[in-house]
């Protein structure tokens, strides 16, 4: 359905995309992840034909982006990772005034406008103004927007992003029905564990190159350490020294100060050893679970240590 031909793309010196190449089979749900500034704007820009390669180039069901973009952008529907629009319009206005823009005829959206309030759950928000959407109701609005053309490209960029829990299990539920759908979808994002769930390929870039493309069974298949998660019944300091001596990284989550990812060896015997050492030092464990899906250290396998590159203004 995709495929980027050696595309690259340069600003001066700066090189924000060099030479990626792969092919992304029809159906497919592909994450794009990589540290900021490691190119992955550049690709969405790409391949939605907001700028054009400085070599190379891109393939959409047989339509070159360089030289039929036109065609190319019937085939695709792009979700932005910013809402753009003015926030009086009701959720009705604002499918229709895009509906306008692509020239859809009155009567065919008069029949898909409602159709698509249902479809992302807003239905009962017809007539509120975008500017009293909740985050998540607004990211929905926007999917239903990239989908009013029913293109068989969904190109998504940061779709997650400042949602809540609720709001995010929402939107992988729309994302899976499209997948079961047929769509291809082409997804940038920093939220790894989404990406694991939903994605059936991976596309890693670092400072513009590609560090791995693969389905995701295959990149987490070789991963060499496994996160275990631990949820404690009150807090206990000492569980990151105890875990250092068995040879585990320790880092509290982000939802839950009293869980922690331990991060080590794969091995049985090491994680029994790792569980008897934490209940000797009297660590208060009240689950101990080793984490399927390893994407987060194939990830960090794959990377440079680096993640504080500062994003430049183009990449």
């Amino acid at each position: 359905m995709i495929e980027f031909r050696s595309v690259s793309k340069s600003y001066g010196n700066t090189h924000a995309l060099v030479s990626l190449s792969c092919v992304i089979p029809r159906g497919a749900t592909v994450g794009l992840i990589g540290p900021n500034g490691s190119g992955k704007t550049t690709a969405l820009r790409l391949l939605t034909t907001l700028i054009t390669p400085t070599s190379g180039d891109i393939i959409v069901d047989g339509l070159s982006v360089c030289a039929d973009p036109t065609h190319v952008r019937q085939r695709i529907g792009y979700m932005p990772d910013t809402f753009g629009v003015y926030e009086s319009m009701t959720a009705t206005e604002y499918l229709d005034f895009y509906a306008r823009c692509g020239t859809m005829a009155p009567a065919q959206r008069s029949a898909i406008i409602p159709s698509m309030l249902a479809r992302v759950g807003l239905s009962d928000a017809a007539q509120t103004a975008v500017m009293s959407l909740s985050r998540g109701m607004a990211q929905r609005l926007s999917l239903g927007r990239a989908l009013l053309h029913n293109p068989d490209i969904l190109v998504l960029d940061e779709p997650a992003s400042g949602l809540d829990p609720r709001a995010r299990i929402e939107l992988r539920t729309l994302l899976h029905a499209l997948h079961d759908e047929g769509k291809t979808i082409f997804i940038s994002s920093h939220i790894l564990s989404d990406l694991a769930d939903l994605c059936t390929h991976m596309l890693i870039l670092e400072h513009g190159k590609t560090v791995a493309y693969d389905t995701l069974a295959n990149m987490t298949r070789f991963t060499q350490q496994q996160s275990i998660s631990v949820a404690l019944t009150h807090p206990a300091p000492t569980i990151i020294d105890v875990a250092a001596t068995c040879g585990y990284s320790t880092h509290p989550t982000a939802t839950d100060p009293l869980r922690f990812d331990l991060t080590g060896s794969t091995l049985a015997a090491d994680r029994a050893a790792l569980l008897r050492a934490l209940l000797a030092a009297d660590i208060p464990v009240h689950t101990f679970a080793p984490q399927e899906a390893a994407l987060e250290q194939a990830f960090l396998q794959m990377t440079s240590t680096d993640q504080h590159m500062q994003e430049t203004p183009h990449a």
